[in-house]
């Protein structure tokens, strides 16, 4: 199972971090903007390097009356100081600043920095002040990711299994039919032709590149266990055959 790289958004309050950890390998932990708190990181953590997984901040908008899923208006400098905030409570809380593996922004932070190069100056410049040596967790051509790199950081292409894609190769707005896949067997789908194929399918139908260091899946899914227990299931056939 190691051929893969499976990762899921953590201390949310869904509770499910120790069903998780067992047959993921990356974990991303809110850090006080959408959700978490310091104990919920410390705990978490803990969960992690006993299952050997690595450890992951998952920065969002400070927004928890939206969950960080909607985009907020909220001036430069507050944003670029509350990023800060988040991370810098994240590498309090865990003491050993070396198990942080990996910045992963959220929800609506996530798509907006994937789009609007000012986000994600704001959002980089925080990372080189506060943890240069992180691997940042993006999608595939984003924005964010090709200013990353012009930087000399080290970025990890993400794909979702359980989210539709537009055309242009961004994640469909939750609020459309379909944005959300239901199934394991439709997750399992998705991880294949983009592990083997190169590509995904778009919600409009059509084929677009895709390739991936990391996959996620969202642990609020209301089947979010059922379904990775059934990706992991058809991914370990395949990988017999």
């Amino acid at each position: 199972m190691k051929s893969i790289d499976l990762n899921v958004d953590m201390g949310e309050g869904f509770a499910n971090e120790s069903e998780f950890m067992p047959m993921i390998h990356s974990c991303n932990i809110a850090c006080g903007g959408h959700a978490g708190s310091v104990e919920e990181i410390k705990r978490i953590v803990d969960l992690a390097q006993e299952n050997q997984v690595k450890v992951g901040a998952h920065p969002s908008y400070p927004d928890k009356e939206n969950f960080g899923r909607k985009s907020i208006k909220i001036n430069r400098k507050a944003l670029e100081k509350s990023i800060e905030e988040q991370l810098m409570l994240f590498l309090d809380s865990i003491g050993d600043h070396s198990l942080l593996h990996h910045i992963k922004p959220h929800g609506a932070l996530y798509n907006d920095c994937a789009k609007n190069p000012e986000l994600a100056e704001v959002f980089l410049r925080v990372m080189e002040r506060v943890c240069p040596k992180a691997v940042l967790f993006t999608l595939p051509g984003s924005v964010l990711g090709a200013q990353a790199k012009r930087k000399g950081m080290r970025i990890w292409n993400e794909a979702f299994l359980d989210r539709a894609y537009t055309d242009e190769g961004h994640l469909q707005s939750r609020n459309v039919s379909g944005a959300v896949l239901g199934s394991g067997a439709e997750m399992y789908n998705q991880l294949f032709t983009i592990l083997h194929q190169g590509r995904v399918k778009t919600i409009d139908g059509n084929w677009i590149p895709m390739n991936a260091d990391t996959f996620c899946l969202h642990g609020d899914h209301p089947r979010a266990l059922e379904n990775l227990k059934k990706v992991l299931e058809l991914h370990q056939n395949q990988t017999l055959k």
